[in-house]
């Protein structure tokens, strides 16, 4: 992905004061978009959205226009909200006087009566109010319930994608490709998968920012964003999704701890982009390793430790990110060692051993596996290598899977993290 300030469509603005100026591009650029291509765009947002179909139309455009401009006498006028989350606000709002300027309006010129969309826009995650909808309806009077509309940024988005992906017209792909990739750069449409492509190209740094940038930070991800709105929903409700400049990974992890603590030392959760040709999600344990997996002095399994596992592993068989086609979990115990020309608190990971764990594996077999960390556990430990140690699971997803661009990927992301939930408060004793 190019930076986001080559996007034809891209208004930098340096604070909420620029919020309507904001506004008022984003319409411009929606009904430039509708006007540059062919009629027949329009028409499918009227009918598919508004359920207005018009045939042979023609269609005029124009932004920020005075309510006392628009003819409601002569012309039939319907009001619609375009949102983050389409709610036909103005339906429920109740009809007031007052004077404004409306963000835009589409006249349709057809063998019946002219009629007027008039339209207004919210951006980014902002909701439209119900004293300025009412305004609209009261000066324009709209007393039906049926003249009002809410549509969502995402509707739109899917209406020109698809568009695009039909279209012959060379400069309405690239109109219509400028115009999706700014409602995502401006985080106006919810997750809706990775683009392979886009991971894959020169850009990819940019993109992953554009994804995974933690909601403490300006401009969230529209993942991270997605996994926090969501996370309620798995147990998760304590957890917010950090990540750091680079935003190659978003982590969730406990708040109050995240807070009062070091990030490098809390468990937590991560997803992101550690693994070349990789998305990956992990559990991440960065202490009171030794004294929860093996037994003092020895290199034998916890009961607990084996226990929690056996039935955290089994309860990974049944979740969606557990496919025929990639049934792996890697299970490791890692140390982090200072290299000769690290930097101050700068430290190198490998992996002191790793064992598989897929489907099917019987009881036996799975505590052999976990003896495995046990031992790295007891070795490591007794030979002093390394100081800083973690215990990790994971799941890795190549790109060239289905999985990559389903929008569905937040909630199994979600799914995995809530069942490795009893091992993330198993480290906690």
């Amino acid at each position: 992905m190019r930076p986001k300030w080559d996007n034809l469509f891209w208004y930098q603005r340096a604070s909420d004061e620029g919020k309507e100026q904001l506004e008022n591009n984003t319409t411009k650029g929606f009904l430039k978009v509708l006007q540059e291509s062919n009629n027949r765009l329009t028409s499918r947002f009227l009918k598919q959205f508004l359920g207005l179909p018009f045939e042979d139309a023609k269609f005029e455009y124009d932004t920020q226009v005075n309510l006392n401009e628009i003819p409601t006498s002569e012309h039939s006028v319907h009001l619609a909200g375009l949102s983050f989350a389409g709610e036909n606000v103005a339906r429920e709002s109740d009809p007031r006087s007052g004077d404004g300027t409306v963000d835009g309006v589409v006249t349709v010129h057809s063998e019946n009566v002219p009629t007027s969309i008039v339209i207004e826009v919210k951006t980014e995650r902002d909701r439209l109010s119900l004293t300025q909808m009412g305004k609209y309806r009261g000066e324009l009077g709209l007393n039906d319930d049926g003249l009002c509309h809410g549509v969502s940024w995402l509707d739109i988005y899917e209406l020109l994608e698809n568009y695009r992906e039909r279209t012959k017209n060379d400069i309405d792909r690239f109109l219509l490709e400028e115009f999706t990739d700014y409602l995502e750069l401006m985080r106006m449409v919810p997750f809706r998968g990775f683009d392979r492509d886009k991971l894959s190209g020169s850009g990819v740094g940019e993109y992953r920012k554009t994804m995974l940038r933690g909601v403490d930070q300006a401009n969230p991800g529209i993942f991270s964003q997605a996994l926090y709105e969501s996370r309620g929903n798995y147990d998760l409700g304590d957890f917010t999704a950090t990540s750091n400049q680079r935003s190659r990974e978003v982590h969730l992890v406990d708040s109050e701890e995240l807070e009062n603590g070091i990030f490098q030392r809390l468990r937590h959760f991560s997803a992101g982009f550690w693994h070349p040709a990789k998305f990956s999600v992990q559990l991440y344990i960065p202490n009171r390793i030794v004294s929860n997996i093996v037994r003092r002095g020895s290199s034998e399994l916890k009961p607990e430790f084996k226990r929690v596992m056996l039935d955290a592993l089994s309860e990974l068989d049944g979740i969606e990110l557990t496919r025929e086609d990639n049934p792996f979990y890697y299970l490791r115990y890692q140390r982090n060692i200072q290299q000769a020309n690290d930097r101050e608190r700068q430290t190198t990971t490998f992996h002191a051993d790793s064992v598989i764990y897929m489907p099917g594996v019987d009881e036996a077999s799975v505590t052999d596996r976990l003896g495995v960390i046990g031992r790295a556990v007891r070795e490591t430990t007794d030979a002093n290598i390394g100081h800083e140690k973690s215990f990790v699971i994971e799941k890795q997803i190549p790109y060239g899977s289905d999985l990559i661009e389903k929008k569905e990927l937040v909630d199994w992301t979600l799914e995995y993290f809530q069942t490795l939930l009893p091992v993330y408060e198993y480290f906690a004793e």
